[in-house]
């Protein structure tokens, strides 16, 4: 199920989007510094098709991972309500 939750960026810390820059271990790192929203990396819709959704226990994250077993997102509970994710059509 999912759950459209409508953002409000009046007086919140926001990690701009940036190339390679918005990968988890920086976005949680931005929410440990006090940022209120956080983007994901711009990802390709085909892409995200192409994925299969894996979650990894050991990490305690949700991976979604190409069909060469490249990571192409990962998430985790800790940046729940708090990630913008940015997908664009190909």
């Amino acid at each position: 199920m999912t759950v459209n939750t409508p953002l409000c960026f009046r007086g919140k810390k926001i990690l701009a989007p940036m190339v390679r820059v918005g990968t988890l271990p920086m976005r949680l790192l931005a929410l440990d510094y006090g940022a209120d929203i956080v983007y994901c990396e711009e990802l390709i819709d085909i892409k995200m098709l192409q994925c299969k959704r894996v979650i990894n226990e050991v990490l305690e994250t949700v991976d979604f991972i190409a069909p060469n077993e490249r990571v192409v997102f990962r998430t985790c509970e800790r940046e729940r309500h708090h990630v913008v994710f940015q997908m664009r059509k190909r």
